[in-house]
């Protein structure tokens, strides 16, 4: 749970998270539930749009001969920052729009 407030706080503040390898699908559950929750419990709903999760998985034979997926790496961004994503077999491409107006 402290990895998901981690990527939580870490997205709010519009940072785009990679990861080598990703979440299990019950963290990336955990992670939704956790962020919709957060949404609805703030007063202010546009400082926080939501998430955006990319995951690059690469197919690998198991010991039986069935393929199954690996992830590879994963980027989870704040929803508005995250504008084009294109997948393919083993390329992952992203366009991010990051402003940082410090005053």
């Amino acid at each position: 749970m402290e990895k998901i407030y981690k990527i939580i706080g870490l997205v709010k503040e519009g940072n785009l998270v990679v990861m080598e390898g990703g979440l299990s699908t019950a963290e990336q559950t955990e992670l939704i539930e956790t962020t919709m929750r957060e949404i609805d419990v703030e007063d202010d709903v546009e400082n926080f749009i939501g998430i955006d999760i990319n995951t690059l998985d690469k197919d690998s034979s198991s010991f039986f001969g069935f393929l199954k997926k690996k992830t590879v790496i994963t980027v989870i961004g704040p929803a508005d920052v995250v504008k084009t994503v294109e997948k393919q077999s083993n390329f992952l491409s992203m366009v991010a729009e990051i402003n940082k107006n410090e005053s």
